[in-house]
């Protein structure tokens, strides 16, 4: 039986710095759909409100207006099962799939195309690709908004049996940052078209090409914080020839609503309101010599809301472009840290961790800051 590919593109971007991620999200998912296409899914469906969207990938895919307004994966998806009579699916967003290649979706599309109820995601927590059958399952629950909790309620709400892709950079990347973007950059394994389309490597080249050099010499220290998950560790811990100080704090934070409800709490947030910002950087020195900082996490305990834009500009240091003040002061003080500083969203301590981690290898070993001082 056919096996549906959906990609849900939101586009809009109404700020320069968005629009040149999107324009790295379009690359990807130009990719990810051709590689699609010769894995055998059918159909390969886009949803997206933007024209440049559907203008770019009108080629690879039949590109869908969403209906729902505020947009509603979940009701967007079972109506589309619906209508078209879909029984199995493979869902996932922008950004998504760069280092996937077509053997890995066809090994996939072979999976849930040889099952009655199956259940596959990159991540049970925060799902950025679910793969599953029968799409009736979708009736059993409350949908979600997005895609983070989809493998979650299909196994706890519709019982589907619940299987996860293996851990590792390929599955797992996906570019919601400046930062996931100028590292997947980097891998020899990055697409040209993907690479071609850009990259912050003025901005923070230099923070990932330091610390990528401590992760290959021995005897440092590097400080992980934020929604890190067990295998992340585990994977840092075998592969990577540096120690690893790691703080894992609010996994599933958006998926549970923590973040909106303003209910997230992190260790790092209360030191942050002891310290302040300069204070709290020059601590982190102490106990690492580099930092990677899942800065959502710190920002809902501190009760900040920034803006995609805003967000953004944090990771790649732009202070002049943030109007809030204690974002802005946040970021000048990790720009200025004594440490190399790496910024972003989940992604940072999850898939491009790994890639980040993978391509230190890729990198001669003498351009560590303990070689180079040598």
């Amino acid at each position: 039986m056919a096996v549906a590919f959906i990609l849900f593109f939101g586009g809009n971007a109404s700020t320069p710095i968005e629009r040149r991620l999107d324009a790295v999200r379009l690359a990807i998912a130009v990719h990810l759909l051709r590689a699609a296409s010769k894995a055998q899914f059918d159909p390969l469906l886009v949803v997206s409100p933007d024209p440049t969207v559907h203008d770019a990938l009108a080629r690879y895919a039949e590109v869908l207006r969403p209906s729902t307004t505020p947009f509603h994966l979940g009701h967007e998806l079972q109506r589309i099962a619906r209508d078209r009579r879909l029984d199995r699916l493979c869902v996932t967003g922008a950004g998504y799939g760069a280092l996937v290649s077509a053997a890995d979706l066809r090994a996939l599309r072979e999976r849930v195309d040889g099952a009655d109820e199956v259940l596959i995601s990159n991540n049970y927590y925060s799902g950025d690709l679910v793969a599953f059958a029968p799409a009736k399952a979708l009736d059993a629950l409350d949908l979600p908004a997005t895609d983070n909790p989809l493998p979650r309620l299909l196994h706890q709400q519709a019982g589907l049996p619940n299987h996860e892709l293996p851990r590792g950079a390929a599955w797992l990347l996906d570019v919601d940052t400046p930062t996931d973007a100028t590292i997947l950059a980097r891998d020899m394994r990055c697409p040209p078209e993907v690479r071609a389309a850009g990259t912050w490597e003025r901005e923070i080249g230099p923070h990932i090409d330091r610390i990528a050099g401590l992760f290959v010499t021995p005897d440092v220290e590097v400080v992980v914080a934020g929604r890190v998950g067990a295998p992340v560790w585990s994977f840092l811990e075998t592969q990577t020839a540096c120690r690893v100080r790691m703080l894992s704090e609010e996994r599933g934070m958006q998926a549970a609503g923590r973040d909106a409800a303003g209910a997230a709490r992190t260790v790092l947030g209360f030191l942050y309101e002891q310290l302040g910002p300069d204070r709290f950087f020059a601590r982190m020195a102490e106990l690492g010599q580099g930092l990677i900082l899942d800065s959502r996490v710190l920002f809902a305990h501190l009760g900040l809301r920034p803006s995609a834009a805003d967000r953004f500009a944090s990771d790649v240091f732009d202070a002049g472009a943030i109007a809030e003040p204690k974002l802005r002061a946040f970021t000048e003080a990790a720009s200025a840290a004594p440490i190399p500083v790496l910024l972003g969203g989940h992604s940072v301590v999850s898939g491009a961790l790994f890639t980040l981690a993978e391509l230190a290898w890729q990198r001669p070993v003498a351009s560590s800051p303990t070689a180079s001082r040598q």
